[in-house]
């Protein structure tokens, strides 16, 4: 399966080997791989992904690390199989789990060694019973020669299963899967275009509207608008990608957010957490702006699972 989203490499970076680093104590008895750790490509992707997003949950992790980025499962006790498996050693040659408790366990385990082994990342569990979070560290950061500031885990109540972080990285995977008739893209993260803008214009200049994400498209595509219409994409087109959880004023949205993703992308995909903010967004793209072609660039859509709006402090 042809996966449709990738997250771009820093040019000019180190080549990638299976490299191994150990430590080793003489004066105590260990088993041999004690204190050593192989940095792999499928590390580095990883890594790279959890940078890009900020913070991830061990679950939409191991679902970037699936080879098709396919969604775990729950399976059936009919479903399970009773084999024994072999215990130890290499295993190299098992496939990524599917099963939502084998995966979530592999995923662990991943996560384990950057954080104890090779200290690249930090993990947290804010609410119990939650998803554990990570996060790359400064240390981790240099790992994959990224100039980039350590961020920090925010406040408790930001990272919820149905908060704004986690719903960006769930349409981010949903996407890179055709979701909506996405087409084959690369996603390029708010982290990356803020660091971005920066660089060109400056810290000091006056910070312009970011969306939660971008696609960067690979190959053509289409979607239906109102009716038999279609609304034809291009490959090389930048499309932006918003999750809306909360209600913004209609002004704002007419005057401000819409205007400023028209100037920077040819499209802009609005994802609305439920239907007050999804009627919002539509009278704001009719009222505000001026042509069928520009309003045509916006697409509005739903969540696939309504959300109780967020409170924002900034309509």
């Amino acid at each position: 399966m042809l996966m449709h989203c990738q997250i771009p490499s820093k040019k000019g970076r180190r080549t990638i080997a299976t490299t191994s680093i150990r430590r080793t104590n003489l004066d105590e008895k260990r088993r041999s791989d004690v204190g050593s750790y192989d940095y792999t490509l499928r590390d580095d992707k990883g890594l790279q992904f959890v940078a890009q997003m900020k913070f991830l949950t061990l679950e939409q992790l191991g679902q970037f690390l699936a080879p098709a980025l396919e969604p775990a499962i729950f399976e059936t006790p009919k479903q399970k199989i009773s084999e024994k498996k072999p215990r130890g050693g290499k295993r190299d040659h098992i496939p990524w789990p599917r099963e939502y408790h084998k995966r979530l366990h592999a995923t662990a385990e991943i996560v384990r060694r950057w954080e104890h082994r090779m200290g690249y990342v930090e993990t947290w569990k804010p609410w119990t019973p939650g998803p554990t979070w990570v996060r790359v560290n400064e240390a981790g950061l240099r790992n994959l020669n990224l100039n980039w500031n350590e961020i920090l885990f925010p406040q408790r109540k930001k990272l919820t299963p149905n908060g704004h972080i986690s719903q960006v990285n769930q349409r981010c995977l949903a996407l890179a899967l055709g979701k909506d008739q996405a087409p084959v893209h690369e996603w390029i993260s708010e982290r990356k275009i803020y660091i971005d803008h920066c660089r060109q214009e400056g810290f000091d200049t006056t910070r312009a509207h970011r969306p939660d994400g971008v696609m960067l498209l690979k190959a053509d595509g289409t979607f239906p608008f109102k009716g038999n219409e279609e609304i034809l994409l291009k490959r090389g087109q930048h499309i932006a990608i918003e999750v809306e959880l909360s209600q913004k004023g209609a002004e704002r949205l007419g005057n401000g957010i819409l205007p400023a993703l028209l100037r920077a992308y040819d499209q802009a995909w609005y994802y609305c957490g439920n239907q007050k903010v999804y009627d919002k967004v539509v009278r704001a793209r009719r009222d505000y702006l001026d042509t069928n072609e520009d309003r045509k660039r916006i697409r509005i859509l739903l969540l696939d699972e309504k959300i109780e709006e967020e409170e924002d402090n900034n309509s």
